[in-house]
C-alpha cells in the first residue's frame, strides 16, 4: 500500500457507527464500529485497526469528514470531540457534513425526515431547505419519506471530499454537532425546575 497522504469520514448519527477511509478522490477501505462497545470506545481503536491492516501510518492523515447531526446525541460529540483533538494534535484539516444532506444525496428523489417527534421532523428534499416541518406540512409535499434513516460513511466522504478540494474547510473551534431540539434528559430538567416549561419552544418554530 502506497503510504502517503490520507483521510477519513466518520459517520456517528445512528445506532451503529462506521468509517471510510480514503486517498486522494478514492475511497480504499470501509468499516462499522463494534456496537457491542459504543462510539466512545470503539472509535479511535476501528480507525487505528484498519489503518494497520492497511498499512497507513497515522502521521500521514491529513483530514477528516465528519457527519455532524442530527442524530445521536452522544454519538455525534463523541465523534466531533475526536476529531477536534485531532486538528489541535496533529493539524488535520476538518469538514463537517450535515446528516441531512448526506441522506439526500442517497435518496435525491425524496423527501428526508430526522428527528420526528411530537407531530414535527427535520426535513429537507428536492428544493426544501432543512427545516422542522409539522408532519402535516411534509405529507402535503407529496414526496416519498425517507423517515430517520443513517447515511453511510462513504456518502460522507464524498461530500466531505468535495468541500475540501474546494478548499471549504471548517474551523475546529466553531465545528458542533447539529442538533434541532434540546435532548430529552435537558427537556425532563427543565420540567422538573420549571414545571410550566412542557414543550421544547423549537417545536414551535415552524414556518
Amino acid at each position: 500500500m502506497d503510504n502517503g497522504a490520507f483521510n477519513f469520514a466518520i459517520e456517528t448519527s445512528g445506532r451503529i457507527g462506521e468509517i471510510a477511509l480514503g486517498q486522494a478522490d478514492r475511497i480504499i477501505a470501509s468499516a462499522p464500529l463494534p456496537r457491542r462497545r459504543g462510539h466512545g470506545i470503539g472509535l479511535i481503536p476501528t480507525i487505528d485497526q484498519l489503518c494497520r491492516e492497511i498499512g497507513l501510518r497515522p502521521n500521514r492523515l491529513t483530514e477528516v469528514y465528519v457527519s455532524l447531526g442530527p442524530g445521536s446525541f452522544t454519538g455525534l460529540r463523541i465523534a466531533i470531540a475526536t476529531v477536534k483533538m485531532l486538528a489541535l494534535s496533529r493539524q488535520v484539516r476538518l469538514v463537517g457534513v450535515p446528516t441531512i444532506e448526506a441522506i439526500m444525496a442517497e435518496h435525491p428523489h425524496s423527501l428526508v425526515c430526522l428527528n420526528e417527534s411530537d407531530g414535527t421532523a427535520y426535513c429537507a428534499g428536492s428544493g426544501l431547505k432543512p427545516k422542522l416541518r409539522s408532519m402535516d406540512q411534509i405529507q402535503a409535499v407529496g414526496l416519498p419519506l425517507i423517515r430517520d434513516a443513517t447515511p453511510r460513511a462513504r456518502t460522507v466522504w464524498q461530500l466531505g471530499r468535495n468541500r475540501a478540494c474546494r478548499g471549504q474547510y471548517d474551523d475546529p473551534a466553531r465545528l458542533v454537532p447539529l442538533y434541532v431540539r434540546k435532548p430529552k434528559a435537558v427537556i425532563l430538567w427543565d420540567q422538573r425546575q420549571r414545571p410550566e416549561a412542557i414543550h421544547d419552544p423549537s417545536h414551535q418554530s415552524l414556518e
